[in-house]
């Protein structure tokens, strides 16, 4: 059987009375392995202009994408089938002039990266706020770009 992608777009929720709250919401699941970290990176081309971001900034933004899967590929052991594990969960959230992106995958065993300053500098100079967490099995990336002029539309 071959690895799933799997992908959820949820439209932006209808307040009562009619008026739209701005809020966008793109879940993908795919499987633990570095060819379908592309599915993530096309997600951010269509997601990053909606937030007025240009080309160069859109492709920051995916690099950054790529470079917080890679740090859960590397990071992230599991003892179960690497097709069967559950795979690499990501969630798009486009409300108001943000893009939040939450990018999460199961681990039996974390290897805790080496503090890498110049790679943590790099990728907080692309994105507003970038951040890893783990929480039980759980280990998650955040990332999070603002636009720049901060207005809504």
């Amino acid at each position: 059987m071959s690895p799933a992608v799997a992908m959820d777009y949820g439209s932006p929720r209808t307040r009562p009375g009619g008026s739209e709250t701005g809020r966008t919401v793109v879940t993908i699941h795919i499987p633990a392995q570095a060819e379908y970290i592309a599915v993530l990176r096309g997600a951010c081309a269509q997601l990053a202009p909606r937030l007025g971001c240009s080309p160069a900034e859109t492709a920051d933004l995916q690099l950054v994408v790529d470079e917080a899967c890679g740090f859960l590929l590397r990071n992230c052991l599991t003892a179960g089938d690497p097709d069967h594990d559950g795979g690499l969960a990501a969630a798009f959230v486009v409300e108001g002039p943000s893009l939040h992106i939450t990018l999460e995958m199961q681990a039996d065993v974390f290897i805790s990266p080496d503090d890498d300053e110049f790679a943590d500098a790099i990728l907080t100079a692309l994105v507003d706020h970038f951040a890893w967490h783990v929480e039980d099995s759980a280990v998650r990336v955040e990332i999070r770009k603002q636009r720049a002029d901060g207005r809504h539309e």
